[in-house]
Order: structure tokens, then sequence, then C-alpha cells
């Protein structure tokens, strides 16, 4: 297996199959077959650890919520998101909701036409982003984190679907349809923390507030730090929306609103945070001074409305 030391970087023939996969790269079958057992169980780890947060598949202490006198789960609510009443207020549910089924096996076929095809006709819909996101695009993605938990397919196959699916939401990001309602004066700025390896959620809830006519500055390419710090002091915000990845960053987010709360123009601005390490552990997080804590793009958005109108 090739290393990368002495600054040496890393090039098409001696990439380690952890630096594949930091990349968002695949490896096919014949490649494989040429790794050592020791490299495929490197391979494995890396895609293990970090499909579990670009898919949401961890699911402890799931709580149940009432809905209309019934008892539902989040995680029954991240599947099937048309069982909350917000949700199904969303135009064209049910067309997204019908390609749930083939675009999930589309991402999971070895042949890249399919998902390829469906990507093309969904732009045609004109489907809102929106409705697109909350219940096509989130519901998947938590599907395939059920599939690796489930071990409904391998970690190769999960792997490959996964970046196909964030492909596909930075392409209906900019091809997608135009926002179905007009441009408002909201505005939020959106920011992860160093953990946040995987950003499928950040650019899920961009593309929320985007179709909702919201003014969206930041996203999956803006870290926690200085950059942030300075738009915020640079002018005002009705949101922060902050993604935090891994549970040991509790007291840094902590700090950063802390910080964040500190200038004058974020008075009356609102905090609000999610992310994989919000997802799985929720009551880490109760104490950082955020204003919202969310496990999904549906209750960032459904708070934001709330809280700023």
């Amino acid at each position: 297996m090739a290393n990368n030391y002495d600054g040496e970087q890393p090039t098409e023939n001696n990439k380690t199959p952890s630096t594949l996969a930091d990349n968002g790269l695949t490896i096919t079958a014949d490649e494989t077959a040429n790794l050592s057992v020791q490299d495929l169980t490197v391979l494995e780890r890396s895609v293990r650890g970090q499909v579990s947060g670009l898919v949401g598949a961890l699911h402890p202490n799931i709580k149940n919520r009432t809905l209309n006198g019934t008892s539902v789960s989040r995680l029954d609510l991240r599947l099937h998101p048309e069982l909350d009443e917000r949700a199904r207020q969303m135009p064209s549910m049910d067309v997204a909701i019908s390609y749930r089924v083939p675009f999930l096996k589309a991402l999971i076929d070895p042949d890249p036409r399919h998902h390829r095809d469906l990507i093309e006709e969904l732009v045609q819909t004109n489907i809102p982003l929106q409705t697109l996101a909350i219940h096509l695009l989130c519901p998947i993605a938590t599907e395939l984190g059920n599939y690796w938990c489930n071990d409904d397919a391998d970690f190769m196959q999960v792997a490959v679907a996964s970046t196909r699916l964030s492909n596909i939401v930075n392409h209906l990001t900019h091809a997608g349809p135009r926002p179905s309602v007009p441009k408002t004066e909201k505005r939020i700025l959106l920011a992860r923390s160093r953990g946040t390896k995987h950003t499928l959620g950040v650019t899920l809830v961009r593309m929320c507030f985007q179709d909702l006519g919201w003014i969206v500055d930041g996203g999956a390419d803006m870290e926690i730090g200085d950059t942030m710090y300075m738009r915020l002091s640079a002018r005002s915000y009705d949101l922060l929306g902050l993604s935090v990845g891994r549970l040991e960053e509790a007291i840094d987010c902590k700090e950063a609103i802390e910080r964040s709360r500190s200038e004058i123009v974020t008075e009356n601005t609102k905090i609000v945070i999610g992310g994989a390490a919000v997802l799985t552990h929720p009551e880490g997080f109760q104490n950082t001074g955020a204003d919202f804590v969310t496990r999904s793009a549906l209750e960032a958005i459904t708070l934001a409305e709330q809280a700023v109108g």
C-alpha cells in the first residue's frame, strides 16, 4: 500500500483506500481484487466511519412524538415526513414520494445511467426544491443508513450510492427549479464544524431555505471560524445555522455561539444547531446556548418559520 510521507502528494497511483474514501472517489471491483486484506480493512473502516455520518445511519435513543394522537418515532418522520402536517402542505408532495423507490434502486444499481436519467427527469418535473429535499432526498439518505445497519447492501454499494446522492443534491441546487416563493429579506448564515466530514445535510438545509425565498450565505464550504464571525459582524442575520459533526465538538460549539452573540448586530439573531453529532447525541447539545437543537431539515425550517415569521 502506498504511503504519502514527506509531503508527497497523492496521485492516482499512490492514493490509499482511506484517501480515496475521503475524497468521495470509488474503487472498482478489479481494483479491490488487487488490495491486500489490510488495505480492505482500512477501506471498510473508513467507509463505515464516514457513511454513517453522511446518511444518518445511527439510530440510538429514538424517541416518539405525537402527531394527531398517534405516536410517531423520529426515524419514522425521517423516512416518512408526510406524517408531519407541515410537510404535507408542500406542493407536489405525492410526485416526490412516487420517486423514492425507483430513485433508491437507481442509486444502488451498478449502472450509472439509471440515476442520471432520473436526475434529468426530476429537473423536468419542476418539483420545488424544498419538496424534493424533504420528501425525496432526506428519506433516501435515511434509508441508505438502514441498508447499512441491516446489511441489506455491502459497504461499497452504500458508499457509491451516498456519493451519487451528494452529487445529485449539488446538481439540483444549481440546475433545479427556481424558488417556489418570491425572495424575502430574511437572511440565514450556514456554517459547519471542522469535524463535519460530510456536508449533505448542510446542502439540503441550504436548498430548503433558498426555495423558501431566504437569502442564504455560507453553506458546506464555510467552517465555523474567523470567516463566519466576519460575516456576522458585517451584517445582520435572522438565523445562524451550525452543523456539528462530532460530539467532542460540543464545547467548541458552545464557545462559537457565545462569541457569535457578543456582536451587537447579532442581538436578534436566532441560532440553530444540527448535524450528525446532534442527530445521534442531542442531549449533549442542550446547554450550548442555541435557540434550537434540530435533527432534520424539516425541523430546521419549521422552527425558523415560527421564530422569524
